[in-house]
């Protein structure tokens, strides 16, 4: 049994599927599962339930899990603590963002972080919130900021606050839309791709107000998804502070009140890196900003 069986196992466990594991381990299916077969030979008891949906695990596989985990664990803090022994080392932190953080949370963030590690290189990543979990889980980044919730093995989350979205309309159509509620499925509706949390949101508020929108138009730039709305290209569901200060600036725009949905945003990470002193350095300076007491 080797690390490498090891990582094998740890994956698709998380991943519950062979294909996404091996896609995330960058080997081929028959790869993975061999070295997963290898280990359920070393052990003599299978680890996973095979079925047409994916891959479970066995009573012991449930059993062995956390002491997989934990031993790659260690190896990343050994692998850390190896590189700090390098003359030229230089600390990096990796934290991925998303649109509808506060700006001024994020400044004050980055500067907690800069006073308190001069020594460090902060890298700030931005993405949508399933670009921000893929590259966590690929361990490009130490943590990041995710929109919605998330029950994922591997996968640690650390509820920051709710934030509110409004869906606005071009001005002066909000009264049509308020006599006919269902006519909001002529409307092209303006969204960010499905790899963004507010997306899922979207689809589920749809479903709630039993909407089939007939148009659609996918944009993940946050601010023209504001702009297409103001000049009269359709409807949008957008956070409701960027909704509010366009209409403060008297932008053509209006806010359908009674529409006003609220999202969970989550500051996540991989139990792998949680004794990573970066990991633990972005993690302490948001629960200092964001005033969340630690468990």
């Amino acid at each position: 049994m080797d690390i490498n069986q090891l990582k094998s196992f740890v994956t698709v466990a998380h991943q519950g599927n062979l294909t996404q594991a091996a896609e995330r381990l960058f080997l081929s299916q028959p790869a993975v599962s061999a070295q997963i077969k290898a280990i359920e030979s070393d052990l003599g008891t299978p680890l996973f339930n095979r079925t047409s949906n994916g891959m479970t695990l066995t009573r012991a596989g449930e059993v062995f899990l956390p002491e997989a985990e934990a031993l790659l664990q260690h190896k990343h803090k050994l692998e850390q603590f190896a590189k700090t022994l390098a003359q030229d080392f230089t600390e990096e932190t990796q934290l991925g963002i998303i649109h509808p953080i506060d700006s001024t949370k994020l400044a004050n963030l980055t500067a907690l972080i800069n006073q308190n590690t001069p020594n460090t290189r902060l890298h700030i990543q931005y993405g949508m919130s399933g670009e921000i979990l893929s590259r966590i889980q690929n361990k490009t980044l130490h943590g990041g900021f995710f929109l919605g919730n998330i029950n994922q093995r591997g996968i640690c989350s650390l509820f920051l606050q709710n934030l509110s979205y409004s869906l606005i309309c071009p001005k002066g159509e909000e009264a049509t839309i308020r006599a006919n509620p269902k006519s909001l499925e002529n409307y092209t509706w303006i969204e960010m791709s499905g790899v963004s949390g507010s997306s899922k949101h979207l689809q589920q508020f749809w479903r709630a107000n039993r909407l089939s929108p007939k148009r659609q138009i996918l944009c993940d730039y946050p601010q023209a998804i504001l702009d297409l709305v103001i000049n009269g290209i359709g409807v949008a569901m957008v956070p409701s502070n960027k909704a509010d200060a366009a209409i403060r600036d008297g932008r053509p725009v209006s806010v359908l009140e009674e529409y006003r949905q609220t999202m969970p945003m989550h500051f996540i990470y991989t139990s792998e890196y949680e004794d990573n002193p970066d990991l633990q350095l972005l993690k302490q300076s948001v629960e200092e900003i964001w005033q969340i007491k630690p468990n």
